[in-house]
């Protein structure tokens, strides 16, 4: 939980701050927000500055650069959302924070691994392709992840099976035990 809660930290005071501006009637703000949202629900392309020309990622892992940006991109938003969702309340929700402190474990981890294995690139080290191989395995597998877990904290998603969950632990709290009998009590 203190993963997720940090991660989503930083996301609660922008959000903050915007939302006493849209208060204040600051119609800048209203129109760059509702602009934000037109542009992401038209598929808009996520450069985030890892690869291209100026980019800092070596051009082989580029594809696994591209799947962590967007990543990113899709996790700012899940943030965004389950904020405006929950509010404070965010800090009760212990399943949709494990969700989001998997996925930033996730994209810590994808940044560690590309980080990696573009020095290995860089510096000529040996057997850096097979590194190579390693990451964009590990970054395809890890964006894959990544996108279920956020489809998962999506509102009204039919991949998020946190009812039956809750369902289940207050099935187990009530009767103090696991409430299923034994397939091999009662012989026939």
């Amino acid at each position: 939980m203190y993963i997720a809660l940090t991660g989503m930290q930083y996301a609660g005071k922008i959000l903050t701050g915007k939302i006493k501006e849209m208060k204040k009637g600051n119609i800048g703000v209203v129109m760059q927000m509702v602009g934000q949202k037109l542009k992401d629900a038209m598929g808009r392309k996520v450069d985030l500055g890892l690869t291209g020309k100026e980019g800092v990622v070596h051009p082989s892992l580029a594809e696994s650069a591209q799947k962590l940006e967007e990543n990113v991109c899709f996790f700012g938003s899940t943030v965004e959302s389950l904020l405006y969702r929950y509010g404070k309340t965010i800090v009760d929700e212990q399943l949709v924070l494990k969700k989001v402190a998997d996925v930033l474990i996730n994209l810590y981890a994808m940044t560690a691994v590309v980080s990696r294995a573009s020095r290995s690139i860089s510096i000529g080290l040996r057997n850096h392709d097979h590194e190579v191989l390693l990451a964009n395995t590990f970054c395809s597998e890890a964006y894959f992840k990544n996108n279920y877990l956020m489809t998962q904290l999506q509102k009204n998603s039919p991949e998020n099976i946190d009812d039956n969950i809750k369902k289940i632990a207050k099935a187990v709290l009530s009767q103090r035990a696991y409430i299923c009998s034994h397939p091999l009590e009662r012989t026939f």
